[in-house]
């Protein structure tokens, strides 16, 4: 049996997670060897500890479950990395790629690559209540064009000839996880890089759930919403993050200049 194999035959982790974490492990695997990562036993005993409970059955929070939230906020702290160089970060929804801001943030003049330190990173998350604020409005709006969609339904089918079931699924899903992560951000326990980009991340996907379900209720044949949805929900990921950073940033250099003038 493959190291892979050892730690799966031991792991309590059902469905996406369990499939998560041994698909994160293929990769890791790629880059150290399994001795670096000790006993098998070990390893599946950390991954049950974290991303699942004594049973093995995920906890749930808004109905979406706590380790899928906990494993995502591990790969969200790469959203927003101005030391990485690179623009496009794999697999930080577990599929597909994602846009580094901080990569952006650098480009545009904002931040340099060496800025960001763990201390501004714990500084800037004591700064997230505006938002936090921010994402909740925009979960409130997604909340309530699905509704809309969903009032609609009938008249979207009767111009369409399609059903809006799927659409409302997906409406109702996604500020749902925006919510689950706005509530993980509040979450001290939670490493600061990964509590940064929480907020803007639950904003992001609220505004893509808003554009989706206006574009599906008022015009269903068009594409111009959901592309001003994906305009907006890209800046609001770059700006929520960047500002309780460079906020954190300018509280150090006073503090600094006041320092040397002392």
């Amino acid at each position: 049996m493959t190291y892979i194999d050892d730690v799966a035959a031991q792991l309590t982790l059902r469905g996406a997670v369990r499939e998560q974490a041994l698909a994160d492990l293929r990769d890791l695997l790629l880059e150290v060897s399994p001795e670096t990562l000790g006993p098998p036993a070990e390893y599946a005993a950390a991954l049950n500890e974290e991303f699942g409970t004594s049973a093995g059955l995920p906890e749930r929070l808004l109905g979406v479950p706590l380790s899928l939230v906990s494993g995502l906020g591990d790969r969200l702290a790469g959203i927003f990395n101005p030391a990485d160089e690179r623009l496009m970060m794999p697999r930080l929804f577990g599929l597909g790629w994602a846009v580094n801001m901080g990569y952006i943030a650098v480009k545009l003049g904002l931040l340099r690559p060496d800025d960001v330190d763990d201390e501004v990173l714990d500084d800037a998350v004591e700064l997230l209540d505006a938002p936090q604020v921010a994402a909740g409005a925009a979960i409130a709006g997604a909340a309530a064009t699905t509704a809309v969609m969903a009032h609609r339904r009938h008249e979207i089918k009767a111009r369409t000839g399609e059903s809006a079931t799927s659409s409302i699924v997906f409406g109702t899903l996604l500020p749902v996880v925006s919510a689950a992560l706005l509530v993980a951000s509040t979450d001290s326990t939670q490493q600061s890089a990964q509590r940064l980009t929480m907020p803007a991340t639950a904003g992001s996907l609220a505004l893509l759930s808003m554009s989706a379900c206006w574009q599906k209720s008022w015009r269903p044949r068009g594409n111009a919403l959901v592309l001003g949805g994906v305009a907006a929900a890209a800046v609001t990921q770059l700006t929520l993050s960047y500002l309780p950073v460079r906020t954190a940033l300018r509280a150090r250099w006073a503090h600094e200049r006041s320092t040397r003038n002392a």
